[in-house]
């Protein structure tokens, strides 16, 4: 999201007058006072100030930015993350493996990587460039824009050539 120019005081005051399009808008769709929604209507106050688009009324503009607010903020939380590991700081928990003997198991398993990626086709090779920096597989599959199911069915083929390549 674009950040927000400081307000000028005419448009602070316009912003606080129209306020109940804000209040309105929520009620209509239903929503909580959440704060992405408000972004989208300082904005739109601001590009009426600043930038009008001719024949349109700030009302409408105001709608169409918060409910550009609103697109991007569910953009934003249905977007995949990096996952990564969690690992509990409690001295009561015993099942943790020693932090040094899983780093040498990861070492040992990009190194084997490293070393069957030769028999990798070039597609294969770049989701396991990005399997060897962290990604998962549903993330590489994204990245190389490809089906998930088309990046797992591509890995399982590696996986059985790598194994005969192996021994």
């Amino acid at each position: 999201m674009r950040a927000l120019r400081p307000m000028t005081q005419e448009e602070r005051e316009y912003a606080e007058q129209r306020h109940d399009l804000v209040i309105d808008f929520l009620h209509r769709k239903h929503l909580s006072m959440d704060d992405f929604v408000i972004f989208g209507y300082l904005s739109a106050v601001q590009q009426y100030f600043r930038n009008p688009p001719p024949n349109v009324t700030f009302e409408a503009m105001a709608v169409r930015a918060m409910k550009d607010s609103i697109l991007r903020d569910s953009e934003y939380r249905t977007r995949a993350k990096r996952s990564g590991i969690a690992v509990s700081m409690d001295d009561t928990d015993s099942t943790l493996t020693d932090p040094k003997q899983d780093t040498e198991r990861q070492i040992e398993g990009k190194a084997l990587l490293e070393q069957v990626v030769s028999v990798a086709t070039p597609k294969e090779a770049r989701i396991i460039n990005l399997l060897m920096d962290g990604f998962v597989l549903r993330e590489a599959a994204r990245l190389l824009k490809i089906p998930r199911a088309a990046a797992v069915s591509c890995m399982e083929d590696f996986c059985c050539r790598a194994s005969v390549a192996i021994g």
